[in-house]
């Protein structure tokens, strides 16, 4: 089930090209200082009579400002948008920021396609490659709007096409170009694929539901193998944590591992393990109404696994690697686990459950020992799992915790290599005494209000003794409340980055 906006992304040489005669919706124009020199700026503005020039001169002063401008006499596009240009050393999330605001713009004017023409500007540290790459992403993953359960009210996308124009794409060159161009496309699709499945409300997207379109996915990309599980096979497996989540609801569980075999038969997978609770009502330990109906994104881990697992199977990546998808409801009934309740994983590892509102790591924990049959090379976890992730680190960063180095300081770097940040916190061995309890092997938590992130990823932690192993919460990143409420598809970005960079 791809969830693509754009039907295609195209790049070209402005040589190759009259920008004053391109039939567009919307023109985007990048100015810096080498601007009015440029041969296709020129060009323009020769045809505009000087109007752009003009324009720049009178309205664009400040970095990032831009003017949009209506049909200009001489030039075919239907408007035209000037940015100008940040400088080097702003940071990432502004150059990302423009082009979000590009594509907002677009689809305000109910755009068909945008021509945008780069300059020479770039941020500090980067090439045109990344900037290519950049504005595939972006622009695709920002034309996404949701539509699936509107009805007198929809508005679906009009943005259809991106053509990128750039100076000196010839030869190798543009072949570079238009690779980074499909990465970043793939990319952008994956975002949207995990923002699609994260936005749908509950009752459209229960394990069985998701079951069904992780099924689904195989149509479209054969190059994936899907495998699922029902709540027989989880017991048969001795998930008795897993389990205890969904007892409470008539829903029945779901796990679903989806294999994709692009590597070297001889390389070891990477495994990417994903929380998919569908609603989290707390359980027994009842959240509080504000707000609960945003439980319907406690799922944006297993997301993650099926927008990154696309991301891969489209672009035939070169890597191996196996996604698991760990689905339940959480629900409060008769039949729901109770606080005292004593469980036994899937380790063997008895969990005294104080808490049910900490079932995330209940369902992860199951998943976690199984993927160890995979004998993987790296194990990276991702789960919306605490509020306090949000709290130490507010809404730009997900925050990272591990137990090798390396693999942290790769999740960091391809973090800031796409823009979707992360930051470490420690792990250390201080912290492992919050599972401890005098009714079984551990407890799902502990440490009271102190380092409730930190305490979550312990008692992971005892379930990955086996493998190197990084714990990603994303309860701060995976969805906005404000301005909007919204799924944000990350961090399919950071996580395609890492497996397609090969840095692991």
């Amino acid at each position: 089930m791809p969830y693509k906006i754009l039907n295609n992304i195209a790049v070209k040489d402005t040589s190759s090209v009259d920008l004053t005669s391109a039939k567009t919706s919307l023109l985007v124009i990048t100015i810096n200082k080498d601007t009015l020199k440029d041969a296709a700026f020129k060009a323009l503005d020769k045809a505009s009579k000087g109007f752009l020039k003009n324009s720049i001169s009178s309205h664009l002063k400040d970095e990032g400002s831009s003017l949009l401008l209506p049909k200009v006499n001489g030039i075919e596009a239907e408007s035209i948008m000037m940015v100008k240009a940040l400088n080097a050393d702003a940071p990432l999330h502004k150059w990302l920021g423009s082009l979000k605001s590009i594509t907002k713009q677009a689809n305000k004017l109910k755009a068909k396609d945008i021509s945008l023409l780069l300059s020479s500007s770039l941020p500090e540290g980067k090439d045109i490659f990344w900037m290519i790459e950049n504005s595939a992403k972006t622009i695709e993953s920002n034309a996404y709007i949701f539509t699936e359960t509107k009805n007198k009210t929809v508005k679906n996308p009009t943005l259809k096409k991106l053509v990128i124009y750039g100076n000196d794409f010839s030869g190798a060159n543009l072949k570079k170009a238009k690779d980074s161009a499909k990465k970043g496309f793939a990319i952008g699709e994956g975002v949207n694929t995990a923002k699609y499945l994260g936005d749908l409300p509950a009752n459209h997207a229960t394990p069985k539901i998701i079951e069904k379109k992780v099924k689904a996915m195989t149509k479209d990309f054969p190059n994936l193998k899907v495998k699922s599980f029902n709540e027989k096979d989880l017991a048969k497996m001795g998930m008795g944590s897993y389990l205890s989540v969904s007892k409470g609801s008539d829903e029945p569980p779901r796990m679903m591992v989806i294999e994709y075999k692009g590597g070297k038969t001889t390389e070891k997978p990477i495994a990417l393990v994903g929380k998919g609770i569908t609603f989290d009502t707390g359980g027994v330990s009842l959240k509080p109404p504000q707000g609960m109906d945003e439980m319907k994104w406690d799922m944006c881990g297993a997301a993650t696994v099926f927008g990154v697992m696309s991301t891969l199977a489209r672009l035939n990546a070169k890597v191996n690697v196996v996604g698991i998808m760990a689905c339940a409801e959480n629900m409060c009934s008769a039949k729901a686990t109770k606080p005292g309740d004593v469980v036994t994983s899937m380790s063997g590892q008895t969990i005294e459950i104080l808490n049910t509102d900490a079932e995330g790591r209940l369902v992860l924990c199951d998943a976690l020992t199984y993927v160890g049959k995979y004998k993987p090379k790296y194990v990276i976890d991702m789960a919306t799992l605490t509020g306090a992730v949000v709290v130490a680190l507010g809404r730009h960063a997900s925050g990272v915790m591990a137990n090798d180095q390396h693999l942290a300081d790769m999740i960091i770097a391809s973090g800031e290599e796409s823009g979707d940040r992360a930051w470490q916190l420690p792990l250390w061995d201080e912290h492992q005494s919050c599972t401890n309890t005098s009714y079984a092997d551990l407890a799902n938590i502990g440490g009271g209000r102190e380092a409730g992130t930190i305490h979550a990823a312990a008692f992971l932690s005892k379930f990955t003794t086996d493998y190197k192993w990084a714990h990603i919460d994303i309860a701060a990143t995976a969805s906005h409340s404000t301005p909007v409420k919204e799924g944000t598809g990350r961090p399919v970005p950071l996580i395609s980055e890492l497996l397609l960079s090969k840095k692991l």
